[in-house]
């Protein structure tokens, strides 16, 4: 219990000034992952004890895409959200937040590349005619490798530290946000509530990769969600309804 309390009075201090300097830990992380994931379920069982009367209080239900994805036969389900959306989800959210110099250029190329292909589409460059998008693409690829190249082995820019904090919250409460997509009622801001779990992971598990590194965050997400996904795998199998998390 003592461990338990710690853990938690590290990562309150840690969201209250989120900071890169933090101490990467080595020995015992597998195990204090474990206390940090006993956290993180304890927290959400919390939440859960007054959302779900209220989500059958307001009537709320699995969004379209999410009911659809439920009568996919069961491993199916599984990989897809055990498996693949975890480390989908980390890599886009999580996986940067580092500042490692490499991972925030492969970013920027992404998100510019999603950015370029968009404009193309807008103005009629793309469609039959592949070239502008295939040269857009090639032109992103050799920027980013060279400052692969050039940036290899750079610490973290002192500009991404500085604003760190408001990139930690901002990732959490994004992640948290796009997850009420989930759900399906009659007023979207009254579901806003229904994705403080997903909020909370994103402050453990951003927590996680900072301290722990990345296989830390990727490991809690999978196991977080193999745990909801059973609950609600068994309601459904028995007559119950409820959403997913």
């Amino acid at each position: 219990m003592n461990r338990l309390k710690q853990t938690a009075s590290d990562w309150i201090a840690f969201i209250k000034a989120p900071t890169l300097d933090l101490p990467m830990q080595e020995r015992s992380a597998l195990r204090d992952v474990g206390w940090l994931f006993a956290l993180n379920c304890l927290i959400v069982a919390a939440i859960a004890a007054v959302l779900f009367p209220a989500m059958l209080l307001f009537d709320v239900e699995m969004s379209n895409d999410m009911s659809e994805l439920f009568k996919r036969p069961i491993w199916q389900i599984l990989a897809i959200v055990v498996i693949v959306g975890p480390i989908t989800e980390e890599l886009v959210f999580r996986s940067w937040i580092s500042g490692n110099p490499k991972l925030l250029l492969l970013l920027g190329g992404i998100l510019i590349w999603f950015g370029g292909s968009y404009s193309l589409a807008q103005v009629g460059f793309t469609g039959a005619n592949p070239i502008p998008l295939i040269i857009l693409t090639a032109i992103i690829a050799v920027a980013v490798l060279v400052g692969q190249i050039r940036y290899w082995k750079r610490p973290s820019p002192v500009w991404y530290a500085r604003i760190f904090p408001v990139i930690f919250w901002a990732q959490a409460l994004l992640f948290g946000f796009i997850h009420v997509f989930n759900y399906a009622g009659d007023n979207p801001t009254a579901l806003l509530p229904l994705v403080l779990p997903q909020l909370v992971g994103g402050l453990i598990w951003g927590y996680a990769r900072i301290k722990y590194g990345w296989w830390s965050n990727i490991v809690m997400h999978m196991a977080y969600n193999l745990l909801a996904t059973s609950g609600l795998l068994y309601m459904l199998f028995t007559g119950g309804e409820m959403v997913s998390s």
